[in-house]
């Protein structure tokens, strides 16, 4: 069998499972059965596949036609230029959250900011639900003269973390909080980022039914998807220097709400950012303590 006869029976395969992207799976789960890039697979389209090959990649087809995500197949996702390990203990990095790193090295960027917040120290940030640290790590790699902090709510989620801090940052380490959002959260930080559950009740219930396999815990937002983000809102000011900025990741349908309490509870200068779809992804705002709130 050569490797062009493979890729279409995976794609058959995927096609009548149902799979949504059944020749970008078959072509990405091949070149990782064969441990090559996508150019070379195509470029070796005529050749034979050995048989170990050739058992890895149905084994891989079988995992993705039962709902398994590629990333967990794989056990890796790229994330801002970064290659990350993920398996079923953490959510799957999303392209759309890219926004919310580039919004942090942005503000990093503005002298202004650094000059008024933090003019002769480091500047902080603490990344909420950080689940696989793609943000925090990201941020860290982006912008080595920051001191960046962690935190989710399980010891599973932090040996991932941790896998990934080392793999990516070397001997630069980032200080992790096992922590209920800010139950066991100390210091004030500069910058405080959080892409937390945002699906509703009805939408986590309908994916299970699908089959979903990512944790619950990493989804799960409440009746109206909102319950977490909430919670950081209101926990925020406690944790904020004075003109420290919290950035929330949400749905689109979510920002007037959130922007309501966010105003009410004393952040000025509240601001969105769209992501890749042109979509409303984060909410931002400033915080300049409670004279002003």
């Amino acid at each position: 069998m050569t490797i062009k006869d493979a890729l279409r029976e995976g794609y058959s395969i995927l096609f009548y499972a149902e799979v949504e992207t059944p020749m970008l799976d078959a072509t990405v789960l091949l070149a990782e059965a064969l441990s090559v890039s996508k150019e070379k697979l195509f470029a070796s389209l005529p050749d034979e596949i050995d048989s170990v090959s050739y058992a890895r990649f149905k084994e891989y087809v079988d995992k993705r036609c039962r709902g398994i995500p590629v990333s967990y197949i794989r056990r890796k996702k790229e994330f801002y230029g970064l290659e990350f390990y993920v398996d079923e203990r953490v959510l799957v990095p999303r392209p759309d959250t890219e926004v919310l790193v580039e919004e942090v090295l942005s503000l990093l960027g503005n002298n202004t900011f650094r000059a008024k917040t933090c003019p002769k120290r480091n500047p902080k940030i603490l990344d909420l639900c950080t689940g696989s640290g793609c943000v925090a790590i990201a941020v860290k790699f982006n912008a080595r003269d920051v001191d960046v902090y962690a935190s989710d709510i399980t010891r599973e989620v932090k040996d991932v973390f941790e896998l990934n801090m080392i793999k990516i940052l070397g001997g630069k380490k980032i200080p992790f909080f096992i922590s209920d959002v800010f139950e066991n959260i100390s210091g004030k930080y500069d910058i405080i980022t959080c892409n937390p559950p945002y699906l509703t009740d009805a939408e986590v219930e309908n994916l299970g039914k699908l089959g979903w396999v990512e944790p619950v815990v990493a989804l799960a937002g409440g009746r109206d998807g909102t319950e977490i983000a909430v919670r950081v809102i209101e926990e925020a000011p406690d944790y904020l220097e004075e003109g420290g900025y919290l950035m929330l990741e949400a749905a689109p349908s979510q920002m007037t709400k959130l922007w309501a309490i966010m105003s009410a509870r004393g952040f000025r200068d509240i601001y969105t950012r769209k992501d890749l779809g042109k979509r409303e992804r984060i909410i931002c705002g400033r915080y300049y303590g409670k004279k002003d709130s």
